[in-house]
């Protein structure tokens, strides 16, 4: 963390009547880690943490995650309050932190929950429009408006332009309608409404497996509800209209596409591996219209046209 930033923070806690007890954690995937999780909470016990005190992490996605599962677990769950440094943990961490990977499977162990209090401040997050974190956040936002309803797509695309043009406040603006769509979808008593925060999911950690994690996860996220899209499209499911504007709206907010080399029987394995690590069934979450996500069954056959299709699509130009 910016000494600045620490020293900044120390005193305003202090003249607020708060003890202040300084703790750390690893930034990036390795935070999401069981040694990282149980440093965490050792870290909580011994600064004799109960659940009427307050956590207050500062950080990126990977490590204000892994702090909410820790905090949720403590005590039967201290309150959190997290401090992201950039539009992805601002848009993920409140309402969906990411899981733990256990023995390499990404994303897999957990618990549900979510960081009681957020605190932005544009002044101290990276939210050019060029860095990566800010092009996920960005592609989430794609993902829950398409999620939630067309009002809400609607909206978001009445916006893109100010998202990529406008400055922070048009940003952070755009990123509380998310976090909007975001605590709808996951406090929904509908199982359909909470499944449909897992659109591109699959199809981007199997790009990610086969790609070694050379390609962006706001390019493998776009390429994931692209593909999502024409799947269902092909199914009659989603209207092609539909298809298009997604694309257009993925295109406007700077979610770029992939190009290299993928064998789409590799590219099915990894799929069907990743959802067999976490089901017994292989169903997709596939947007049978705009704020209608279904998990959605479909033969192998028709996955291996769409993902020939796609490969083929983004092979590199040969001579």
């Amino acid at each position: 963390m910016d000494p600045d930033l620490e020293e900044r923070i120390r005193r305003q806690l202090t003249d607020g009547g708060f003890r202040v007890r300084r703790m750390s954690a690893p930034a990036g995937p390795v935070a999401r880690t069981l040694p990282a999780l149980t440093d965490a909470l050792e870290n909580l016990a011994d600064a004799g943490i109960t659940a009427d005190d307050l956590v207050l992490g500062v950080g990126d996605v990977d490590t204000l995650s892994m702090l909410a599962h820790a905090c949720g677990m403590w005590c039967g769950r201290v309150p959190f309050a997290a401090v992201p440094l950039d539009l992805d943990a601002m848009v993920e961490v409140p309402t969906t932190p990411r899981m733990l990977d256990v023995s390499g499977v990404s994303q897999i162990a957990g618990i549900s929950t979510y960081a009681k209090y957020l605190l932005c401040d544009p002044g101290v997050m990276d939210l050019s429009p060029d860095a990566e974190t800010s092009r996920l956040g960005r592609a989430l936002m794609v993902a829950s408006a398409i999620a939630e309803n067309e009002d809400t797509f609607e909206a978001l695309w009445n916006k893109a332009d100010a998202v990529m043009t406008g400055g922070d406040a048009d940003v952070i603006d755009a990123a509380l309608d998310t976090l909007k769509s975001r605590g709808h979808l996951v406090s929904s008593t509908s199982l359909s409404s909470r499944n449909s925060l897992l659109y591109g999911r699959t199809f981007a950690r199997a790009l990610d497996a086969l790609t070694g994690g050379t390609v962006p996860a706001s390019t493998r996220l776009g390429e994931a509800m692209r593909f999502a899209a024409r799947v269902s499209a092909s199914l009659d499911a989603m209207d092609v209209d539909d298809v298009l504007m997604q694309d257009e709206l993925l295109d406007t907010l700077g979610i770029g596409e992939f190009e290299g080399e993928v064998d789409p029987a590799e590219l099915l394995a990894a799929m069907k591996a990743d959802r067999f690590s976490r089901s017994t069934r292989f169903h997709l979450c596939l947007p049978h219209s705009i704020g209608r996500l279904r998990m959605t069954v479909v033969e192998d056959e028709l996955m291996m046209e769409n993902l020939t299709a796609w490969c083929e699509a983004h092979a590199p130009e040969r001579d």
